[in-house]
């Protein structure tokens, strides 16, 4: 917005003093505005649009697009290693880029219906495009868009990714800057994971697609679960390794959210209805990063195996509790 209030008044011909005093402001606050020291009430909004000449819109979009820009990353990288974090970095776009993803949702491109990594381009959904919108955007410009619009889709689904363009469509795209809500959706099911069932038989495949994202964290089971177990403690979950049955004298706050975070409804567990799904596999899958399943016992004795919230669980609670 600074630098956008010092080109509108030089294109209009005023200096600071001039403006101040149209504005009825000091100098000094004209030279704040221009640092980015200080933000313009919003009632003075339509007056410096009659003043420049620019329809007032125009000038709260470029509010929105400074405030976008100042927002605080969120997101959670204790939780990921250098590999996905550094792919995290790179999802993000810019406005132009956001208005080519619409086009081509709007056109039905095939590339933005895959729900899983892909390592073709999208050179023939380009096409789709109105040669109008290349023209008026240049045909360089078009291409450098495309690129960088790619390196975002490969990674983020199409559906989450118009969720939260529709939410917000003045504000640039930006996996670490989004609410919370959203990181944790993003990362439960707005991300295409990796089909990797012909790895194993196509070499270049597999070369192409390291780079996916490995993400084995569940943020809506781990809401679920972690202030349970933070409160409860340590809990004996099973009397042997993971093919064990789990205990039925488990706390009864601990059953309730497992039953929960699993979505068994307690009268068909009661029943045996989740016989096959009641084990620590599925009570604690999501949650491998963020809780300990370990044995306690000495050699030769009977085998204790705990579950509990570990340091990485408690930091992802605290994440969750900061506004």
């Amino acid at each position: 917005m600074s630098k956008f209030i010092k080109k509108c008044r030089e294109e209009a011909g005023l200096t600071q003093a001039q403006l101040a005093e149209k504005m009825d402001v000091s100098v000094v606050a004209v030279q704040n505005w221009e640092r980015g020291r200080t933000k313009i009430n919003l009632d003075r909004y339509r007056d410096l649009a009659a003043v420049f000449n620019v329809p007032v819109n125009k000038l709260i979009k470029e509010i929105l697009i400074e405030e976008d820009k100042s927002r605080p990353d969120k997101w959670p990288g204790f939780l990921f290693d250098n590999d996905i974090n550094a792919i995290i970095d790179t999802l993000h776009l810019n406005l132009a880029q956001q208005d080519l993803f619409g086009l081509l949702y709007i056109y039905g491109a095939e590339y933005l219906k895959k729900t899983e990594i892909d390592i073709d381009t999208f050179e023939d959904d380009l096409k789709r495009i109105p040669y109008g919108f290349i023209d008026r955007v240049g045909s360089i410009q078009f291409i450098n868009q495309a690129e960088g619009l790619h390196k975002v889709i490969k990674y983020v689904k199409s559906d989450f990714l118009m969720k939260v363009l529709r939410q917000n469509p003045d504000a640039e795209f930006n996996i670490k800057k989004l609410p919370k809500s959203l990181i944790c959706e993003f990362i439960d099911e707005g991300y295409k994971p990796i089909d990797d069932t012909d790895l194993y038989c196509d070499d270049s495949k597999k070369y192409e697609v390291e780079d996916g994202l490995y993400i084995r964290i569940h943020m809506s089971s781990a809401r679920i679960m972690l202030p349970i177990l933070e409160k409860s403690g340590a809990v004996h979950i099973t009397d042997g390794w993971w093919s064990h049955p789990i205990r039925d004298d488990i706390p009864e706050e601990v059953l309730s959210e497992i039953l929960k975070k699993c979505g068994f409804e307690r009268d068909l567990w009661e029943q045996g209805y989740y016989k096959d799904r009641y084990n620590i596999i599925n009570v604690r899958s999501g949650l491998e990063e963020v809780t300990d399943y370990k044995n306690i016992s000495q050699k030769g004795e009977e085998e204790h195996w705990m579950w509990e919230i570990n340091d990485k669980g408690r930091e992802l609670l605290e994440w969750f509790r900061d506004p």
